[in-house]
């Protein structure tokens, strides 16, 4: 029986193949994303400060200091005793990291950078996203602004903060998940660990200091306080109960897969992202930054508790921030200089 050959019909796709971005677009989707990302947590650290001030009543003035001043520090931001008395004797710390356009990291520098970036790439993002960032660009820009501030502080950070998050979910929705939605993964993820390890190091420091001065209730309000600033007090209670012990707060901040507020879940995802734009641009090259996040996933895979005080929880840290140092200066080397 004569057997009759059947053509093969041949597969086409419909993705196209991917040309690199421009180097100013991605330049301009990355800082995008990590300013929108700089200006949530700044918001978010002066409300927890904020509240936390209130929830523990009197507090003793050097500590009460150490917390304010631990804002600039975080963001290693230096202000000068002349820029904080521009702002009076009453509460500079969050009028300085709010409203003072020469700090490079107060919510008003930080929504404005975000802006100018989305302006200059309007083209390569949705209408909805623009929209977002440019009314939270002028919600801080108002003639009002400092009025609301006066008013309600927490309610002017929840704006900011809500803003970010609704950015964020809108480049998710709304973008292709293409070059241009892995750059603002990049920026993302990249702030992320950095101001994290912020966090961490130096509210363990204040804290492990005035360990003798606080006691029961009141010294879990300050880990409280310390899980709210990387906003993750409600998963770490789903997961412990009892008091809050430092050292397993620091574990579950640092080391926590599931969770994506963690330090180990936003290497990861940085780690992807990098990954996928190396691939789409260049798939035989190697990536400096990409090799960099592919050391620091897989340390921090395998990495246990105990192994990171054998090193001293801040130098660990301080570690990883100096990693996430070199890899933005790789990716702006590899992708941005052209």
């Amino acid at each position: 029986m004569t057997q009759i050959s059947v053509p093969t019909v041949p597969k086409f796709s419909q993705h196209q193949a991917s040309r690199p971005l421009l180097s100013r677009d991605a330049d301009s989707m990355y800082w995008m994303s990590r300013y929108i990302e700089r200006a949530e947590h700044v918001a978010r650290l002066l409300l927890v400060n904020s509240n936390l001030l209130i929830d523990v009543g009197d507090l003793a003035p050097e500590l009460q200091e150490r917390q304010w001043n631990s804002v600039p520090i975080i963001m290693r931001s230096n202000p000068t005793p002349e820029a904080l008395a521009a702002f009076g004797q009453v509460g500079p710390i969050p009028r300085y990291m709010t409203f003072d356009p020469e700090n490079p990291n107060s919510l008003m520098t930080c929504v404005s950078r975000s802006r100018e970036n989305a302006r200059g790439i309007r083209e390569n993002i949705s209408s909805e996203m623009w929209e977002c960032v440019n009314t939270l660009y002028w919600s801080i820009r108002s003639d009002d602004a400092q009025t609301r501030f006066e008013e309600s502080p927490d309610d002017f950070y929840r704006e900011i903060m809500n803003g970010s998050m609704l950015f964020q979910g809108l480049t998710d929705q709304r973008l292709d998940h293409d070059q241009r939605w892995l750059f603002t993964q990049l920026g993302k993820y990249l702030e992320r660990i950095d101001i994290s390890c912020g966090i961490i190091e130096t509210k363990y420091g204040i804290l492990k200091s005035a360990e003798q001065k606080l006691e029961g209730a009141i010294k879990n309000i300050h880990w409280m306080a310390v899980l709210r600033s990387c906003c993750s007090l409600e998963s770490y209670r789903r997961q412990y109960v009892g008091d809050m012990d430092p050292l397993r707060v620091a574990s579950f901040l640092i080391l926590e897969r599931s969770y994506p507020r963690s330090i180990r879940n936003a290497v990861a995802m940085a780690h992807q992202a990098i990954a996928a734009i190396r691939s789409e641009v260049n798939p035989l090259a190697i990536d400096p930054a990409e090799r960099i996040l592919g050391r620091l996933d897989a340390q921090l895979e395998y990495a246990e508790m105990s192994e990171i005080l054998t090193d001293g929880l801040p130098a660990y840290l301080q570690n990883i921030r100096n990693q996430i140092a070199e890899t933005a200066m790789a990716v702006q080397k590899s992708y941005f200089l052209h």
